[in-house]
């Protein structure tokens, strides 16, 4: 049909003991947004892959306005007007800014490169987003990944797609910087009837944004409806098979606040950063620090850690002053950090899940500190997976291979294994889909529950109100104070994190 703009037929795709795609049939209308939902590991990047011709169906056609494509390279797929924003940020960091908006198009005088005239054109796109939000001159090395995140959706927008394909955009976003994205996707819809197809694990952000949705689970298309005929409810139940109540707390803790608290911070500054920031966290307890995206919650959990040298501040650790010096003497007092950005500080994309899992625990997992225990590495990685629900065909299955909530998952599991005394958790769900992020907040809470103290940095306030007993609000590197969670609400939350400012209910 003619308003059919994009066709899947009968996309079938194996994988050496994973059948991730099966018989999947797909219709994208010229000039929607076309959601794509999902569990992690249902088959929507594979399925986004294989459009994009990094992976190649193993049966079924791909049709674009009626001439099948199924011919078509990586290298080619964007001369048919299709660009991609994918899950796990694709950029050179020792380039600028504008070299990465502007790769392979860059402006030109003659044989030249007019680097001036590349880097206002790469700042305009970037300024259509978030204005002043990311310099155009910078390296994109030293930026925060919310801003590369940026940077990648700019690229695209530069192209001036036909399709635009976005896997997770705003994993990595807050609310007010998926707004002028929003604004952005709807104004192109409008003015150059852009089409786009959508994928995202914020069900709200959805129903913002798109006209009609498809349900993948375990490989299978399972439906394909308007949205308006649909509540979040009922596409929960369609994505996972059951019904999930994402409402209720997950804080039934008993922190000890009667002793000393495992970890002690007063007065924490890093020039031009953050602080001073003051906060404590007992045994037994989730205490959240929450914030929008670029309000330096990360850089605060990693000069704790040691990753960044502070200007001024004190620690104590159950009482005990000690000094911020490097990641190694962390783990050795105690520490575990799960970081934001998985891809570069998480996980390594050719180790086996089971090497991902034990690769920081491995002084636990060997005699004679350098013989491998292999049947307690390979039972202690048995045990994690089926825990989180790691979809994998075996542990011994290459971690590139995973969707990338599924690796997100292997993160996390390679920290448990070391049994420490204080967890450090930042951003955990990003890309989680919604029975993933009750499996991850259930281990939050068992570790919490074993006495352990544990300090979680989310960017959603709903997450935060979740599970945590108390949370701690940063706007710009500064406190704007400390909370009871039972005690308080979202309202209150977002007026703290948007600095005191009132701001409209969604």
């Amino acid at each position: 049909m003619d308003e059919f703009l994009l066709q899947f037929k009968n996309i079938d795709k194996k994988f050496p003991g994973v059948h991730a795609l099966q018989d999947v049939s797909l219709d994208i209308k010229k000039g929607e947004v076309h959601a794509l939902l999902g569990a992690n590991g249902a088959g929507k990047s594979t399925l986004i892959k294989i459009l994009a011709r990094v992976y190649h169906q193993t049966s079924g056609d791909i049709v674009l306005k009626g001439e099948n494509i199924n011919h078509v390279t990586p290298a080619t797929i964007r001369h048919y007007g299709i660009d991609f924003i994918f899950q796990e940020l694709e950029l050179v960091p020792s380039f600028t800014v504008a070299q990465n908006v502007l790769l392979g198009s860059e402006k030109t005088i003659g044989p030249f490169l007019n680097w001036r005239e590349s880097t206002r054109a790469a700042q305009a796109t970037l300024d259509q987003l978030i204005p002043g939000f990311v310099d155009a001159r910078s390296l994109v090395r030293d930026l925060s990944v919310a801003q590369q995140q940026i940077v990648c959706i700019a690229r695209s927008l530069y192209r001036k797609p036909k399709i635009l394909v976005l896997d997770e955009p705003t994993s990595r976003l807050s609310a007010s910087e998926v707004d002028p994205l929003f604004s952005v996707i709807s104004k192109l819809k409008d003015e150059r009837g852009i089409t786009a197809i959508y994928i995202s694990h914020r069900l709200e952000e959805t129903f913002r944004i798109a006209n009609r949705f498809s349900v993948l689970r375990d490989g299978k298309l399972i439906t394909t409806q308007e949205l308006k005929d649909c509540s979040p409810k009922e596409i929960i139940r369609l994505m996972m098979g059951q019904e999930i109540d994402t409402t209720k707390r997950i804080n039934n803790l008993d922190p000890d606040y009667s002793s000393k608290p495992a970890l002690e911070i007063k007065d924490l500054s890093a020039e031009r950063e953050f602080g001073p920031i003051s906060f404590s966290a007992y045994r037994g307890e989730v205490f959240c620090i929450t914030g929008a995206v670029g309000s330096k919650k990360t850089e605060i959990l990693e000069t704790i850690y040691g990753l960044r040298k502070p200007t001024s501040g004190e620690m104590f650790i159950n009482g005990k002053k000690k000094s911020f010096k490097n990641s190694m003497i962390a783990k050795k007092r105690g520490f575990a950090l799960v970081p934001e950005d998985r891809r570069n500080n998480g996980i390594i994309y050719d180790f086996s899940v089971k090497r991902n899992i034990s690769i920081a625990s491995l002084g636990y997992l060997s005699r004679l500190r350098f013989i491998i225990k292999k049947v307690a590495e390979k039972r202690t990685a048995r045990k994690l997976v089926s825990e989180l629900n790691v979809k994998t065909a075996s542990v011994e299955t290459p971690a590139r291979t995973l969707s990338g909530g599924n690796q997100q998952k292997v993160v996390l599991a390679k920290w448990v294994v070391r049994e420490s005394d204080i967890y450090f958790f930042d951003e955990p769900t990003v890309g989680i889909d919604v029975r993933g992020k009750e499996e991850i907040y259930n281990l939050i809470s068992k570790l919490a529950r074993q006495g352990k103290a544990v300090v979680v940095s989310t960017s959603e306030v709903e997450e935060a109100l979740r599970i945590s007993t108390r949370v701690m609000v940063v706007f710009s590197g500064r406190s704007e104070g400390q909370l009871n969670t039972a005690e308080t609400n979202k309202s209150e939350l977002l007026y703290l994190v948007m600095g005191g400012q009132d701001h409209a209910e969604n």
